[in-house]
């Protein structure tokens, strides 16, 4: 192999790499170049400018090399004699890859955590607070516009109006799933919470018109908000993974998708708060009641504001720059930055002229004329950075985003499509009951004298809100909660197949004796009813959130966790048109004990599903999906580049 000259490499890369000259006295230097007379240093043993146990000439603070000690990486005993070793440990970029992997899965649990949860958990409690706020909306809307149709909403409207947010969380789900994979989990973030906000005045602010009538206009705007709260659940999922140590994972997963209880629960206490307030005025006239509903669907976006911040400017997730960008350099600055400062969700943004100043780099514009600077390059891919590229075009191809080709050649093998066959049936029959019943409980709520009450708009308000309180309260919160601190301990497919198991054989009881049991008994039916609640949350309404977020590889990681979720949302779509079609089959709500059938069928069905899904308890991310293959194969293809010494070739043309 022809070595490059040695006067054309740059004095960093020959004090980097060259093996260290034998000690000699400092009054007899051997060479007489000027360079040498300025800087006596090659005459030391050569001794390296940063600790060994650090990933980068970067100097990071003393407490990361302290985390770096706890994965048994520790520096040499005496590092002013350690010799060169041009394959030492972190000249191997798969090694400072894993490492860096590594202090992510063992840190502490730290403030960063914390807030990462309450950043993702805001964006939940504002989802479940837009969506089941139309359960009372909905009855508002028929005593203001609909008085000719005793205070009613006609079937298909209120149908429309509780499909249309299912409907653009389908396509949510599905669209940012993937373009959080493509474009990265940071540049989306945020953007969902946006588009809340604005469909969030948009309902609120809906009025009558000759071209759009209300109702429309109400459908409409929640279509395009569930496009947000779709938007929310790959995101949320995916950012709280990939940031998450491996012992906490499902924990704090499972505290972020529990802020919809809250949200839910908020939406019946604004609600009382709010018809407390316009009592008088609702008294002397029903109409009145349309400041009610635009208030409590407006204040819905104030969470969503004080998180939107935050959301846009969170850091890129370590494991998506390390296995899709390929960027290991900003990868480990970004662990030690989110790791250890308390001001850890604010971007550290690539500062191109910093890098520049602290490795002698120069980056060739697009634009110019000059030739690259291959000494510098060399250098850099030396130590184990990604490249400069001189166009966006080359640092496309360097990346390891996945292709549509590969995405069907990953999923055409039986192990991984039964994951996503798996998690997609699972979380598809949840939804049908979990949606079939939540969006329509006024069943429940005349079994417990919280219906309606005839010709008294405020007082059936009243009940709604209450009884919608007393209901959460219940089933849906402790729910939650319960598997918050037991999923570490139970794993996620024990509290999966109970939750099923128990949500079935409380349907069978409700849907064969519910005549029965409501005239014999309301307490033990709400008590019956209030348990199935409690064991769909307590069970796979959160875990079939949980596990797509685990099981996929990072480069599809969001889209897994999209079609699955969109696969769950379809399911609420197909209980909201039979739930709405069937009830009143044979007379008023005449058919319900045969759909609370039908709900227990679909428990079972999800049972069997869940036999395809791992378990997922204690396991890194890599662990669970084989991802380590995929990047050493990426490795190997820039093995070229590790070697400073190689010789240029056609393949490397793109320097």
């Amino acid at each position: 192999m022809n070595e490059l000259p040695q006067g054309s490499l740059p004095l960093p890369y020959r004090q980097s790499l060259r093996p260290p000259p034998r000690p000699r006295p400092l009054e007899t230097p051997t060479r007489s170049s000027a360079l040498y007379h300025e800087d006596p240093s090659h005459l030391q043993p050569y001794s390296p400018s940063y600790p060994q146990s650090a990933y980068a000439p970067t100097t990071f603070p003393s407490s990361f090399r302290q985390q770096s000690a706890s994965i048994n990486v520790e520096p040499p005993a005496d590092p002013t004699t350690s010799s060169f070793s041009r394959a030492s440990l972190y000249d191997d970029p798969r090694q400072r890859r894993l490492d860096t992997l590594a202090i992510i899965d063992n840190a502490d649990f730290g403030w960063f955590h914390v807030r990462a949860c309450m950043v993702a958990g805001v964006g939940f409690f504002t989802d479940a607070y837009d969506l089941f706020a139309i359960n009372l909306v909905s009855p508002m809307l028929g005593f203001v516009y609909y008085s000719h149709n005793n205070s009613v909403l006609p079937a298909d409207i209120d149908l429309g109006l509780k499909i249309s947010a299912s409907i653009g969380t389908f396509f949510g789900q599905i669209g940012f799933g993937y373009l959080a994979d493509k474009l990265g989990r940071k540049r989306m973030y945020g953007i969902e919470l946006v588009i809340i906000i604005v469909a969030t005045f948009g309902q609120s602010l809906c009025g009558d018109s000759f071209a759009l009538s209300l109702p429309a206009g109400i459908i409409l705007w929640r279509f395009i908000l569930g496009i947000g709260v779709g938007g929310d659940y790959p995101l949320s999922a995916v950012i709280t993974s990939e940031f998450a140590t491996t012992n906490r994972r499902g924990a704090m997963m499972a505290a972020v998708f529990a802020m919809q209880g809250f949200g839910y629960l908020t939406t019946g206490m604004v609600s009382i708060v709010l018809l407390l307030s316009f009592r008088t005025m609702i008294e002397a006239d029903v109409h009145n009641l349309d400041y009610v509903w635009r208030c409590l669907i407006g204040l819905g976006c104030l969470p969503a504001l004080v998180a939107v911040y935050f959301r846009l400017t969170i850091p890129e997730t370590p494991r998506f720059v390390l296995d899709v960008e390929n960027n290991l350099n900003k990868a480990e600055r970004d662990v030690a930055m989110v790791l250890k400062s308390r001001n850890a969700l604010q971007s550290d943004r690539d500062d191109v002229d910093d890098q520049q100043a602290q490795f002698g780099m120069r980056y060739q514009h697009k634009s110019s004329q000059r030739r690259p600077d291959y000494g510098a390059e060399l250098s850099r891919r030396s130590q184990g950075y990604p490249p400069f590229h001189d166009s966006e075009d080359d640092n496309k191809t360097k990346n390891n985003q996945g292709s549509l080709r590969d995405f069907c050649k990953y999923f055409s093998r039986w192990e991984t499509f039964k994951v996503l066959l798996g998690t997609s049936m699972t979380w598809f029959a949840l939804d049908v009951a979990f949606y079939g019943i939540g969006l329509n409980n006024t069943f429940i709520l005349s079994t417990i004298h919280f219906g309606s009450v005839s010709g008294d708009a405020y007082h059936t308000m009243w009940n709604a809100a209450v009884g919608q309180v007393m209901i959460v309260l219940l089933g849906s919160i402790p729910g939650y909660w319960v598997t918050v601190f037991t999923i570490e301990r139970l794993g996620r497919i024990k509290i999966q197949v109970l939750g099923f198991v128990m949500s079935c054989i409380l349907f069978c009881i409700l849907g064969f004796a519910y005549n029965p049991i409501r005239n014999l008994s309301p307490v033990l039916f709400v008590f019956l009813f209030a348990a199935a609640q409690f064991f769909q949350n307590f069970g796979p309404n959160a875990t079939t959130f949980i596990i797509p977020g685990e099981v996929f590889p990072t480069r599809y990681r969001s889209t897994g966790h999209g079609i699955s979720a969109g696969m769950g949302k379809l399911g609420a779509i197909v209980a909201q048109i039979g739930f709405s079609s069937l009830k009143d089959r044979g007379g008023n709500n005449a058919f319900i004990p045969q759909l609370l059938q039908i709900f227990a069928l679909f428990m079972f069905i999800g049972l069997l599903f869940t036999y395809l899904v791992p378990e997922t308890k204690g396991k890194t991310l890599e662990e669970l999906c084989g991802e380590d293959d995929y990047a050493e194969r990426q490795l190997k293809r820039e093995m070229p580049f590790q070697n400073p010494l190689h010789e240029r070739n056609e393949d490397d043309a793109d320097l």
